[in-house]
């Protein structure tokens, strides 16, 4: 959808530009005349600038309209290292037939590493001169310089030779074979608060969110305190160690163990300077990007993106505020004019909000009218929750002869996967969600619920736990904290202790449990045994004579059961069927002895 100051525009002229989404650009083309003709059209009627978005594949990222010489970048959503061109080119229009490059233009150039910026001039309705820049060399650490092509003629652009100037400024950016590997990691410290802060591998699972998320750890911070500063999250002595780490390991991230408010990030970088400052949420919904494969999940990742960024836009974006050409008076002025457009954008972001929790609602729809069907059909569901990296893809894929992806990481598949498993006793559904993690964010839980209602409506759950793990008591706390929030808590549960082949210890099962290793197999029959057994006692098979008008009765058992044969004799309806608990209960009150 096209974003921006659309406010007050016609919507025939929105529609125009959206159809840029469906246009076909060849990977070999710069831009395309049919694009060029319909963002003429709409800076024309509208006397806005409008800006594309197209990766290196010709696929449109992001459409955005702005006022005249002022334009807000969006967030591409797509995490590059800094050592190399982002894989993204910007072409907008400029109104009244200027198709040269503006100084803000450069500099966002500069600042985005953009593959190219190209400034397209409007006039009488007409795509006009086209203007192409192209990062050229680095010059120090804070600048770089750029090559100017152009103005060229619209319908006459040298894309072969724009696009061989792109791969050399690419290379050019992109550092020496010994120091690329060093360069394009992030190298992060982990900070957290602890009570105790005396354990021998701190901020353990915060290090395996990092190390999913791309980032190479390389040190520690953990204050000893029962609660986070208010100001500054560790008391203002330990921040400033946190500083003379940061400069002593030369870190280029610093990363939270928890949630920061928006004051707290606004204090803390203060202190840090130019640092990348990250907490536990930013780091989690990162990998919840890079991981959603659907359109579903992005949606649902997008939204509690958007969630989370809205009250801390003066902090986050503050690279993306509003870029003023030309003068403006004095700095009261400038203040101002980047005031009203944050405003700006946290409308935007509110409104996208709403689209995305339609959207989502849709899709929420979309899954109770699929599992009505499923209720309908009869097939029992089995759901697979758990902690992240419990096992549950890996015994997934043992379980049901599947191939779902099965990582040694946190998050490694995010979207529900199901498949349909008979071990001769009666067929399942058997159905794969989202891990849980401690201090998951709420903005995530509430974006993931129409996934995770799953579990809700599962007939089984099998909670699957990394029996492995030292910290396995607690994140099965955490399960049993996530399914109560999503009323599934009161559904049947066996626990499955899986990974017991690298266990440092025996596990006590219980009556409610099984040991496995979905890996090697070990305990696989056992659980499977297990399932058809908990299967089997949601159902009954049953033998009845009932009176001649119970009719009705009988029709909710075909809706509900399996019937296997149904006979009107004399003396009343004889019927034998496989049903509910509930359903032999109303059989049995009705039925002739």
């Amino acid at each position: 959808m096209v974003t921006g100051n659309i406010d007050g525009i016609r919507k025939s002229y929105i529609e125009r530009l959206e159809s840029i989404f469906d246009m076909e650009i060849d990977r070999k083309q710069f831009c395309s005349d049919e694009m060029l003709e319909t963002l003429a059209f709409f800076t024309e009627a509208t006397g806005r600038e409008a800006m594309v978005y197209l990766d290196r594949a010709g696929r449109i990222e992001a459409v955005t309209v702005g006022e005249q010489d002022r334009i807000s970048l969006p967030n591409m959503g797509k995490r590059r290292s800094d050592t190399r061109l982002s894989g993204i080119r910007c072409i907008h229009t400029h109104p009244g037939g200027n198709g040269n490059l503006s100084k803000v233009d450069i500099q966002s150039l500069k600042a985005t590493k953009f593959d190219a910026m190209a400034a397209i001039g409007v006039l009488d309705g007409r795509p006009t001169f086209m203007q192409v820049g192209i990062l050229d060399e680095i010059i120090s650490d804070d600048d770089i310089s750029v090559s100017l092509f152009g103005p060229y003629k619209a319908n006459a652009i040298p894309s072969d030779m724009l696009w061989a100037e792109i791969e050399a400024a690419d290379l050019r950016i992109r550092p020496s074979e010994s120091k690329k590997a060093e360069a394009e990691i992030a190298r992060a410290i982990l900070v957290g608060i602890d009570s105790k802060a005396d354990d021998n591998e701190p901020l353990k699972e915060l290090r395996q969110l990092a190390d999913t998320a791309g980032f190479i750890t390389i040190g520690y911070v953990v204050q000893a305190k029962s609660k986070p500063d208010k100001t500054y999250y560790l008391g203002y002595g330990k921040l400033h160690d946190l500083i003379l780490e940061i400069q002593k390991l030369r870190a280029d991230t610093v990363i939270f163990d928890d949630e920061l408010t928006p004051s707290q990030i606004r204090n803390i970088q203060k202190e840090l300077g130019k640092t990348e400052l990250i907490d536990r949420t930013a780091l989690i919904l990162d990998i919840f990007s890079g991981r959603a494969s659907t359109h579903e999940g992005r949606l649902q990742v997008e939204l509690a993106q958007t969630k989370y960024l809205l009250p801390r836009m003066t902090g986050y974006w503050g690279h993306f505020t509003r870029m003023a050409g030309g003068g403006g008076g004095g700095g009261g002025a400038r203040r101002g004019e980047g005031e009203t457009q944050l405003e700006v954008d946290r409308r935007l972001l509110r409104k996208r909000v709403v689209e995305l929790e339609k959207e989502i609602d849709k899709v929420k729809s979309r899954r109770e009218i699929q599992r009505i069907a499923r209720e309908r059909s009869k097939i029992p569901i089995v759901s697979l929750v758990g902690y992240t990296n419990a096992g549950k893809s890996t015994l997934m894929n043992a379980l049901s002869g599947s191939d779902v992806l099965a990582e040694n990481k946190l998050f490694a598949t995010l979207d529900t996967v199901s498949r349909r498993v008979n071990f001769g006793s009666g067929e399942f559904l058997l159905v794969d969600t989202v891990g849980f993690i401690n201090k998951l964010p709420h903005d995530l839980v509430d974006a993931f619920r129409a996934t995770l209602e799953e579990a809700r409506f599962a007939d089984l759950l099998l909670h699957v736990v990394d029996s492995s793990s030292e910290n396995r008591n607690h994140q099965m706390e955490v399960v049993t904290d996530v399914l109560t929030q999503l009323k599934a808590h009161t559904n049947p549960m066996l626990t499955v202790y899986n990974k017991c082949d690298v266990a440092n210890e025996e596990i006590i099962t219980g009556t409610e449990g099984v040991t496995i290793s979905a890996i090697t197999g070990m305990g696989m029959e056992d659980l499977k045994n297990a399932i058809t057994q908990k299967l089997s006692e949601m159902r009954m098979d049953v033998s009845f004579i009932l009176p001649l008008d119970a009719g009705g009765l009988i029709s909710k058992i075909y809706a509900n059961g399996q019937v296997h044969e149904c006979e009107y004799k004399e003396n009343g309806i004889h019927l034998n069927a496989t049903v509910t608990r509930e359903d032999e209960a109303r059989l049995q009150a009705v039925a002739i002895n």
